[in-house]
């Protein structure tokens, strides 16, 4: 019986620094384990050559180490630059010609069926056959670009998972699809973790602008939906009714499944709050501004730099409260088998600017723990120093200073990250007395050691943020050509 399934996007595939590369470090992953299951063979992920797609910044930071050392100084920076795009043409030349291209060794069925940049609608849409028609259509006449990363890199990645061996017969798959052929009627899913919504709003923080979604555009092809990067409230609720219909029609009715609700992605440090005329957060803990993660008051100018204020802030953020309310009505109507995972609540808790701890950041998880009555957790060793916090991940000295849950993209998580939402998924599957199931099930102590950012961060990474803030506008010019 396969004890446990997971349907996501990258937040459920594991993504870290940009790429999708350390999917043995996933969360669903993190729970295999503590469940006692065997990584790969009870609980199968997919795996992605070289540094993973679609660009690895922690990766490519320790290659430069190796050949700059320490510190990146004067004509060094040219010289990064050049390396720079000999990166990006191997990352192309792999996952369009070479390896990462092929049909894989492994032709079965993976546990993880998480694919980075999904949306809800693209769990029942999107199937190996499909992407490989977009991948065909956004590669072009021009093969080998010029810093340019593999086209269609979500596509990829999708086919990747959903027919690695590139079989005939699965083409048609999508990933409800790949769930009802592991859920045999003499061998059913056990437990299945669904966690899908993020990218239905993500895309306003990565364009810092808001192209909302009509009312019912829910006739729309799939290439006319990604002109929106804000789903409409109607239309999601379409999406995942469709979803959660077709998973009930998939799966046994035996199965358990437990639903991570959509977390506010502005806490997020993909985007910073910027202050203006010596006013910082509002009431409601919003900033007037919010610009790209190299931001800073010093140089950034609204008239100049891309940005959303705090009304757009606040809109994306009402928005994911009503894709959440429409969550919890459809899950409620499907019984007592499915349980709601507030990962939304978990990450408004450990917000640090729009909670009273604003000037001392590493109180704000010691606070989440008092509260739950764990004030001997791993987390707040006295060995993991600074207290992990969600603000944005900077270093001195190769030693972390600031940060700890999200990784140097900004957004996805750190391992330690993945660990404290496995944790809260855990936490409901032992409410369910699922066996063997429990957040002191968790080996933290290994999450932690695996966790490379917070045991060696790159030694260059300190540079890089030091650069991007002093030159914000030029890092911005290379973040939009990459």
């Amino acid at each position: 019986m396969p004890r446990l399934v997971a349907i996501g996007d990258s937040l459920t595939q594991g993504v870290q620094s940009g790429s999708v590369f350390k999917t043995e470090l996933s969360f669903p992953v993190l729970i295999a384990e503590s469940m006692r299951l065997n990584v790969p063979n009870d609980f199968r992920v997919p795996r992605f050559p070289g540094s993973g797609l679609p660009f690895n910044i922690e990766w490519f930071l320790r290659s430069m180490h190796k050949k700059l050392g320490h510190d990146i100084e004067g004509i060094e920076w040219a010289e990064l630059l050049y390396h720079l795009s000999g990166f990006v043409d191997d990352i192309e030349d792999l996952y369009e010609r070479g390896a990462g291209s092929k049909p894989t060794a492994y032709t079965g069925l993976y546990h993880n069926l998480a694919v980075a940049g999904f949306r809800v609608y693209d769990s029942f849409k999107v199937n190996a056959k499909y992407c490989a028609c977009q991948i065909k259509d956004k590669e072009g006449w021009i093969q080998d670009d010029f810093l340019g990363l593999p086209s269609a890199p979500m596509y990829r990645i999708a086919q990747r998972v959903l027919n690695p061996g590139q079989r005939k017969y699965r083409n048609s798959w999508t990933q409800i699809d790949n769930l009802k052929t592991l859920n045999r009627p003499e061998d059913p899913v056990e437990n299945l973790i669904l966690f899908l919504g993020a990218n239905d709003c993500l895309g306003t923080l990565k364009d810092l602008e808001i192209r909302d979604m009509p009312e019912r555009p829910s006739s729309d092809p799939q290439e006319r939906r990604e002109r929106y990067n804000l789903t409409s409230a109607e239309v999601f609720k379409e999406d995942y009714s469709t979803m959660v219909s077709e998973i009930s029609n998939a799966i046994s009715d035996t199965t358990r499944v437990f639903v991570g609700n959509i977390p506010h992605v502005t806490i997020a440090p993909i985007i910073q709050g910027v202050a203006s005329d010596g006013n910082s957060v509002d009431n409601d803990g919003y900033f007037p501004y919010y610009g790209p993660f190299f931001a800073t008051q010093e140089a950034f100018h609204p008239h100049w730099d891309p940005h959303l204020t705090a009304d757009k802030a606040q809109k994306i953020d009402k928005r994911i409260d009503d894709f959440n309310a429409i969550i919890k009505k459809l899950i409620q109507k499907q019984g007592e088998r499915w349980q709601i995972v507030d990962i939304c609540a978990l990450l408004d808790q450990l917000a640090v600017k729009r909670n009273p701890e604003t000037d001392c950041p590493t109180e704000v998880l010691r606070n989440f723990f008092h509260g739950r009555g764990g004030c001997d957790h791993p987390l707040l060793a006295a060995d993991l120093k600074p207290t992990p916090s969600v603000l944005r991940f900077e270093s001195s000295e190769h030693e972390r200073i600031s940060g700890g849950f999200f990784s140097l993209d900004f957004f996805h998580p750190t391992t330690i990250g993945y660990g404290l939402i496995a944790e809260e998924f855990l936490r409901s599957m032992k409410a369910v007395e699922v066996e063997g199931a429990g957040p002191a099930c968790l080996n933290w102590r290994q999450i932690i050691k695996r966790d490379s950012l917070i045991q060696t961060p790159p030694a260059l990474w300190d540079d890089i943020l030091e650069v991007a803030d002093a030159h914000p506008r030029l890092t911005g010019l290379i973040y939009r050509i990459l």
